[in-house]
């Protein structure tokens, strides 16, 4: 049997399954009253419609692979072992996904079924243990495990909140399936080929029902279908050894829908909401928002998806993944810059630095406006000590510490290694077993070997902080620097008294 009809038995196995099992879970659905009904603000559409879309799709994609193994195209030990893992992968999540269109699980109890149904493919050996970008390689080793996690886990989300129009998800979902089928068919991995048809024949399917208006919705049972195996194949196709991804062609295949996400968390948190809060401000909205009519915004998406999609696989067959980013770059300053998109977003990171800024130069304006007076205080305090005594300068000095929590002070004043003035000061009103729990020194030389010693001891916390040690620091500096200099008057008036 050749590629074509190895690969088209596929397609046409679980495009023709997902058609049919669309119908039947529609009627299910509808019958069982598994409804997204209308709420006016962020759903406006016409009436209830049904969910569980995603069984269909599921249900297909395994047809297209069980009715693969009858084929020879990519048919070895590595397909039957994906094929595996992706079935029971994409079933748990995919009756998650169900649960939560019936019952609408909390935020967190859905991640926590999404991270479950990760466990599998970890299990089996399905992860990265390092990634080649721009030519560099980055190891992980353990940590490649929850580095997988979170790319499955991204995936799955990243579809999960784009899938808020007709047809949306399922033409995304084409779209980087196809990427990702031509990718690894180039690269050799054509079982992951075989894997990227049969599910994009399925969506294909599912799409006859699904185009606006439609007539039924994946729900989370399909957005979470597709995000899982589109991040497996992400994966799988770009593999250049066992354990090592070339991360250039997935991350910008998705680089859309990646985007979609990334600014949803930063709206959300500069916005005040929680991450999970729905909003209508995704990309296809704000489209919507704009006038366009459905099928414009699904082209428009599709072509964006594609274009990102053909720069990736371009990319691949040139080797020039610098190719990929610059696209992709360019798409998406594009998409900011005629405010289809991200403009708002952009504002609000903007507004948030602004604010930030304008934050720490207040903080770096009062510390100067602190460091100015400690300067004029200092300066003032040096012209005071000019006419005073040892002894006077000494008292004024116990009298500056005293807001430091100074609990003890000792000076030293010698010519070289003979000590001509020591004082030592205890405050009376601390008590005499209490331990000091701080201390400060500092040591201050003159000329002809003159140096001066002074050392501050102290209980509490306000001595610790940094800010209020600078300052004490520098006012024992100042009155060393005095004691010094008044050592050296001292001592040349010595020799004329005794003359």
């Amino acid at each position: 049997m050749s590629t074509l009809q190895s690969l088209g038995l596929t397609f046409a196995a679980a495009f023709g399954a997902s058609v049919v099992l669309t119908a039947v879970v529609r009627w299910a659905a509808r019958r069982l009253g598994v409804l997204d009904r209308p709420d006016g603000g962020r759903k406006r559409h016409r009436g209830p419609i049904p969910l569980w879309g995603g069984v269909a799709v599921y249900l297909a994609m395994a047809m297209g692979l069980f009715v693969a193994r009858f084929g020879s195209y990519g048919i070895d030990e590595r397909f039957h072992s994906l094929a595996s893992v992706v079935i029971a992968a994409a079933g748990f999540v995919c009756f998650a996904g169900c649960v939560d269109d019936a019952f609408r699980l909390s935020p967190r109890v859905k991640l926590l079924f999404q991270t479950l149904s990760i466990l599998p493919i970890v299990l089996a050996g399905y992860s990265v243990e390092q990634i080649i970008v721009l030519g560099y390689t980055i190891k992980f080793g353990w940590l490649g495990i929850p580095i997988t996690v979170l790319w499955l886990v991204g995936c799955i989300n990243a579809l999960n909140l784009l899938d808020g129009m007709d047809g949306l998800a399922s033409v995304v979902g084409i779209s980087t399936a196809a990427t990702m089928g031509v990718i690894a068919t180039y690269l050799g991995n054509t079982y992951v080929t075989v894997v990227a048809v049969a599910l994009a024949a399925a969506l294909a399917g599912f799409l006859v029902h699904n185009r606006p208006p439609a007539a039924i919705f994946l729900g989370d049972s399909g957005s979470m279908v597709i995000g899982l195996v589109v991040g497996i194949l992400g994966i799988q196709s770009t593999l250049k050894t066992s354990a090592t991804l070339s991360i250039t062609a997935p991350l910008v295949a998705m680089t859309f829908p990646m985007f979609d996400t990334l600014l949803a968390i930063v709206r959300r948190r500069l916005t005040g909401r929680r991450f999970d809060t729905a909003d209508r401000q995704h990309i296809h909205h704000r489209l919507l928002d704009r006038g366009l009519h459905p099928w414009w915004v699904l082209a428009l998406l599709g072509t964006l998806c594609l274009a990102t999609g053909v720069a990736a696989t371009v990319a691949t067959i040139l080797r020039w993944e610098a190719l990929a980013w610059i696209t992709a770059l360019v798409l998406v300053i594009a998409v900011v810059r005629l405010r289809w998109f991200g403009h708002h977003e952009l504002a609000l990171v903007l507004g948030a630095a602004a604010r930030g800024l304008a934050a720490l130069a207040a903080r770096l304006a009062s510390a100067s406006a602190v460091q100015a007076t400690q300067a004029d205080e200092s300066l003032e305090t040096l012209v005071g000590l000019e006419s005073l005594s040892r002894a006077e300068a000494w008292a004024v000095l116990v009298d500056r510490v005293r807001p430091w929590n100074v609990g003890q002070l000792q000076l030293l004043v010698a010519d070289a290694d003979e000590i001509r003035w020591r004082q030592t000061w205890v405050d009376a009103t601390s008590r005499g077993d209490r331990r000091h729990t701080w201390t400060a020194t500092v040591v201050s030389c003159g000329e002809d070997g003159r140096w001066c010693e002074i050392r501050a001891a102290g209980c509490g916390t306000a001595g610790s902080e940094a800010r209020q040690r600078s300052g004490l620091d520098g006012v024992l500096k100042l009155f060393a620097s005095h004691f010094i200099a008044r050592q050296k008057k001292t001592s040349s008036e010595a020799p004329r008294r005794a003359a």
